[in-house]
């Protein structure tokens, strides 16, 4: 319960920091807010980050049309 409360306190200032852009801050939960930053804020070049977003935006969208 505490991890699923701060892992949505984490993702919230994630979208916060990324202007509302779903996907990088996804890709910052998934490979570190700096990572994203570092590749120009974009979704970094790692072979399970560039798999973990879009796996997620499903599962969002799936669970946000219920």
């Amino acid at each position: 319960d505490k991890n699923i409360r701060t892992g949505v306190r984490y993702l919230s200032e994630l979208i916060t920091m990324f202007e509302g852009d779903l996907r990088l801050a996804i890709a910052a939960y998934n490979a570190g807010e700096n990572a994203v930053i570092r590749h120009g804020r974009r979704i970094p070049p790692y072979a399970e980050t560039i798999a973990y977003v879009p796996r997620v935006l499903r599962t969002y969208e799936e669970l946000r049309l219920k």
